[in-house]
């Protein structure tokens, strides 16, 4: 008997969520390439639509503003943020645990400085950006919050500082690999300035903020 196509049996369900992701990171590919080789600002959304092949509203679809095409890794980020705190060992000092996310969390980042598919480095350049990040930020925070919440933590106030606390130590490192591949500084430039950052701020995490 021969043996069925195992993409045959998959869901249709399945096969078009799929086939939206692959859509969706391939317009996301075909903007940074432009916002790399023509600037962000002087590329439109119609530009976008026809370097990817699409209707511009097809485009609009999957993005609705410009802005958001920066970010379009925000649901990666959320589930990297959510590891790093939910599934540390229980005796693991958060820390440590913080430390070792935010290291593999450099180390993707500056892998891509440079390339077409690379970090939103322009998250450091124009008002309409920061304001989608600042925002990205603020929904990340809340996500963990209630993870946190969900997970025993019974006082609220506790959570969300801890949770927006810990969103930002990632985009600070966001950040500052943005800043610094827009100044032309080398990957392994990058990496050390940014891995003696994380070594200095997880250190004052475990000694205390008033240390």
């Amino acid at each position: 008997m021969a043996k069925k196509d195992r993409k045959s049996e998959e869901p249709a369900g399945g096969l078009r969520e799929r086939k939206k992701l692959e859509t969706r990171r391939s317009l996301a590919k075909t903007a940074a390439k432009l916002f790399r080789s023509h600037g962000y600002e002087n590329v439109r959304m119609i530009d976008i639509a026809r370097a990817a092949d699409v209707a511009e509203q097809t485009l609009y679809n999957y993005f609705p503003t410009k802005e958001h095409l920066v970010f379009d890794q925000a649901h990666e980020l959320e589930a990297r943020i959510l590891s790093a705190v939910l599934d540390k060992p229980k005796k693991e000092p958060l820390s440590v645990a913080l430390h070792r996310g935010l290291s593999r969390f450099l180390e993707e980042l500056s892998e891509t400085v440079g390339k077409s598919h690379g970090i939103p480095d322009a998250v450091v350049a124009g008002p309409e950006l920061r304001r989608v990040w600042i925002e990205m930020n603020a929904r990340l925070a809340d996500s963990l919050t209630d993870a946190l919440l969900g997970r025993g933590m019974k006082d609220r106030a506790k959570a969300k500082f801890l949770s927006r606390s810990v969103v930002a130590l990632f985009a600070v490192v966001l950040e500052g690999v943005g800043e610094d591949a827009l100044a032309g500084k080398k990957r392994e430039a990058i990496r050390k300035r940014m891995m003696s950052s994380i070594d200095a701020i997880t250190a004052m995490m475990e000694r205390g903020f008033d240390a």
